[in-house]
């Protein structure tokens, strides 16, 4: 009798399969332990790329959690040649529209610190960075 995808059922019982089974480990050591080795180096590879994207999701949280739990800075980071690039002047339009996000502005940094400068001894101590930001 055969089924309705064309094929026979095996007539092999459950001992017959596990016995031709060890008869093809026992004979063929190499294959079989090279199978095993391919079988450890594939687990190897799942518990290391899941063990790193949990290692860089819990580096993610804590810097999260130093931040503070409503406070997030976006700067604009290298392009894919290592060169600076730019945020979009609409980038905290954009940053808005983001469910969750209550309040966006843009701050620049401007190349001027404004520093101390001690009188009597002629040195300049304790630069600040001065930052502009949008008027909201």
């Amino acid at each position: 009798m055969s089924k309705s995808n064309g094929l026979v059922p095996s007539k092999l019982h459950g001992a017959d399969v596990l016995r031709t089974a060890s008869v093809g480990l026992h004979t063929r050591k190499l294959r079989a332990a090279l199978s095993a080795l391919g079988i450890m180096i594939g687990i190897a590879a799942m518990v290391g790329v899941l063990g790193l994207s949990e290692s860089s999701k819990s580096d993610l949280l804590a810097q999260l959690d130093r931040l503070g739990t409503n406070l997030l800075e976006v700067r604009p980071g290298d392009d894919f040649f290592g060169e600076s690039s730019t945020l979009p002047v609409d980038a905290p339009a954009m940053i808005r529209r983001i469910g969750p996000v209550d309040e966006a502005s843009a701050a620049s940094r401007l190349d001027t610190t404004v520093s101390r400068t001690d009188v009597s001894e002629g040195t300049t101590r304790n630069g600040i960075e001065v930052l502009a930001t949008e008027v909201d």
